[in-house]
């Protein structure tokens, strides 16, 4: 398994580890986890136990365009070793999103975001240039 294809279960993982980073939140917020109507509940939260929802919330968002790009780049032919820099970049960029977006640090976390698109971006320009 090439390394980029790694970056997307670590993508994945993180999006689970924020989910569970939110329920502690929501149960220390609330007193309680609502396991049959865990959305509703969603909607009542503020603070970090929102942010936090919300930056999980945009994980699973952008994993699907990740995911996607290291795919094209890889049914492209781009060589392992040049799809690595951009996947590896888009990890950090993520927790850096993560952090960014659970301590309420704008406009960072609007920047580190588009750092995370423009990855994807050259995955993409990448795939164009091998399968041409």
């Amino acid at each position: 398994m090439t390394p980029a294809f790694w970056c997307i279960l670590i993508i994945i993982f993180i999006n689970y580890l924020l989910a569970g980073i939110g329920g502690w939140l929501t149960i220390k917020q609330t007193g309680r986890f609502d396991i049959n109507q865990p959305r509703i509940q969603e909607r009542e939260l503020t603070g970090a136990a929102a942010r936090v929802k919300a930056a999980q919330a945009n994980g699973w968002e952008t994993t699907i365009v990740f995911a996607s790009c290291v795919f094209i780049a890889h049914l492209a032919g781009v060589p392992e070793a040049e799809a690595t820099l951009p996947a590896s970049a888009f990890v950090i960029s993520r927790l850096v999103y993560m952090i960014c977006y659970a301590c309420k640090l704008s406009p960072w976390r609007t920047i580190v975001f588009l750092v995370g698109i423009a990855n994807c971006l050259w995955l993409i320009k990448l795939a164009m240039i091998y399968s041409a």
